[in-house]
């Protein structure tokens, strides 16, 4: 059940008041019983029994806004704008999970009370997290020319650590509309503006309202004991699973961007250029800990991530005429990201004669983030080809044999040499090469919107390129039941190698790296671009729907996913954007108005 609540005042001296609230509850009931008497579902199992689970939500935001405009000697225009706002989300959550209920769970949902303690789960979860912030902004402007922005923005959120829960964020922008100025008198050039500027903002997105602070939780398995009457005693016992970190705080970005927008022809040609580079410090993470600490990992902030990209959107008016208009708009974005600092670790950099020579950071090799690179870095072995029938003497020296996976024995320094004079290859760390990264950097649109008298058509394509992934299907290392060999199971269709057909690409039925390393997987390049949308419609003329009291009536119909194209031929593992599924879908609509 959602609610929005507003309420806007006009003060003297023009000053306006505006008042946002937004509460918002939501609530979710679910029931399940599996009767043990299904000659499938053992008593003894979670197969059977009773799930009962409710759990309800309740959310409010407010908001206050005093905003005054001025504007002296009809040039000097100031805006002042004063926020106050606050939020608070609860969630209550019971569960009951009942397996093996005695003396019967003939009473379905009820009497849950008798199912096993050590197989049965009854469980809750309360959370509660609030949010408040402060801002004020001055905008400044003489002429339209010459403008001015500045703002402090104050925010906090419950969920940090009680040393750090608040931090302050500043922007400052400036803008120049040099089309304004005397000395500017080129015609075709309509509008011009030049734009700087410097913002901060932080990110508190945490998986776990909860994670700055120590938290109990169930422990593995159960413990027990032998009372005085000699009877076993089980219970089950509660362990600190989570570190605290008290100085947990705000993430934060730092951004510096330029841009440029442009119109020709009296704005039928326009253009926006931006420029950007943002520093992010502070990053919520996850830094792995030694054994020793009884600790997995603690939430931290660490590192820095730098990030710098360019972006342009073009817009035009190509037809402009009384039954008839075509307009395209064009975007395109570059990105590029690097990281610039983990845990401020550092290790010697030694010479050939074992002096230090340099220092560098020392990489976290577990999360797969290394100093220099993207974030998305793929880090892993470079699969060069398939071994071939001709080739069976050479696939042996791996443990292999034709229709394995050839890869990349980059270090070669500590392979081991035998007494019989063969040599046993060994893969680690030193082998893996940096093959791509997961995020697209280059990204563009193009969406074209037609109309003519009452129809109008509109066609978009979207493609991003440069990303990769990993996968290991070509392996096929499916059939392990005989799957695909023996037809036992519904599979879609996939290549593999046979020495009838063979393939440079795709491996045999279960086949296998190189000794000590199973399951190589292969780079596969994700870049595509999609044809997203086709749509169609058309407005009834009034004087056909007007007597019928009709304000408007329009037909439509769409498209989605029309086609999509893909740079790496040899994907065929559902849609590569996604990875999943991805339907056609055809949409038939009427927009109707009294």
């Amino acid at each position: 059940m959602n609610s929005i609540l507003t309420a806007k005042v006009k003060l003297p001296f023009n000053i306006n008041y505006t008042f946002n609230a937004s509460p918002r509850y939501q609530w979710y009931y679910r029931r399940y019983f599996a009767s043990s008497s299904h000659p499938s579902w053992n008593p003894l199992t979670n197969n059977a029994g009773v799930d009962r689970e409710h759990n309800k939500r309740f959310d409010w935001s407010i908001n206050n806004t005093i905003n005054w405009e001025k504007t002296f000697a009809e040039k000097h225009r100031v805006n002042v704008t004063l926020v106050q706002e606050s939020e608070e989300r609860q969630f209550w959550q019971d569960v009951i999970r009942a397996r093996n209920i005695t003396p019967s769970d003939a009473l379905g949902f009820h009497e849950t009370s008798g199912g096993d303690k050590l197989l049965s789960e009854f469980d809750t979860e309360d959370s509660r997290q609030t949010a408040d912030g402060m801002l004020g902004r001055l905008f400044y402007s003489y002429d339209e020319r010459y403008m001015f922005t500045g703002s402090v923005r104050r925010d906090g959120y419950s969920a940090f650590g009680t040393s750090n829960p608040r931090a302050t964020f500043l922007s400052a922008a400036l803008g120049w509309t040099f089309t304004k100025e005397k000395f500017f008198n080129w015609t075709p050039m309509s509008n011009g503006k030049l734009r700087l500027s410097y913002g901060q903002n932080g990110n508190r997105s945490l998986e776990n309202p909860y994670i700055a602070l120590a938290n109990l939780a169930n422990g593995v398995g159960t413990q027990g004991y032998i009372n005085a009457s000699g009877d076993y005693i089980q219970f089950q016992y509660l362990r600190i699973d989570r570190m605290q970190n008290k100085n947990l705080q705000w993430e934060k970005t730092a951004s510096f961007n330029i841009g440029l927008d442009l119109g020709f022809l009296n704005n039928r040609i326009s253009t926006t250029l931006d420029y950007f580079q943002m520093s992010t410090t502070d990053m919520i993470m996850n830094q792995s800990l030694p054994d020793f600490s009884g600790f997995t990992s603690i939430t931290t902030n660490l590192g820095e991530v730098q990030n710098n990209g360019f972006e342009i959107t073009i817009n035009s008016q190509n037809i402009v005429k009384n039954n008839f208009t075509w307009n395209t708009t064009l975007g395109f974005s570059k990105y590029k990201n690097i990281i610039k600092h983990l845990y401020y670790s550092y290790v010697d950099v030694l010479d050939a004669s074992g002096n230090v020579v340099a220092s560098k950071e020392v990489d976290d090799i577990g999360n797969g983030w290394f100093i220099g690179q993207p974030i998305s870095s793929i880090w892993n072995y470079r699969v060069t080809g398939i071994w071939q029938v001709n080739e069976i003497e050479e696939a042996d020296k791996y443990k292999q044999r034709p229709g394995d996976p050839k890869v990349a024995n980059n270090y070669t320094a500590d392979d081991i040499q035998n007494s019989d004079g063969s040599t046993t290859f060994v893969y680690n760390d030193k082998d893996r090469e940096f093959l791509g990264q997961t995020q697209a950097p280059i990204m563009w649109s193009l969406r074209n919107d037609f109309t003519y008298k009452n129809f109008n058509f509109a066609i978009n394509i979207y493609s991003y390129m440069g990303h990769k992934s990993l996968s290991g299907a070509y392996l096929n290392q499916d059939n392990g039941t005989s799957t695909i060999s023996q037809g036992l199971a519904n599979t879609y269709d996939k290549p593999y190698w046979t020495p009838e057909n063979p393939s440079d690409f795709w491996g045999r039925l279960e086949s296998k790296g190189p000794a000590g390393l199973n399951a190589p997987q292969r780079v596969f390049d994700r870049s595509f671009a999609r044809l997203d949308n086709i749509s169609l419609g058309y407005t009834l003329p009034n004087k056909l729907i007007s007597s019928y009291n009709i304000q408007n009536l329009k037909v439509f119909g769409s498209i989605r996913n029309v086609a999509v194209w893909r740079k790496d031929k040899n994907w065929r593992y559902w849609d590569i954007e996604t990875g999943q599924m991805a339907p056609r879908i055809f949409t038939l609509g009427i927009n109707l108005s009294f």
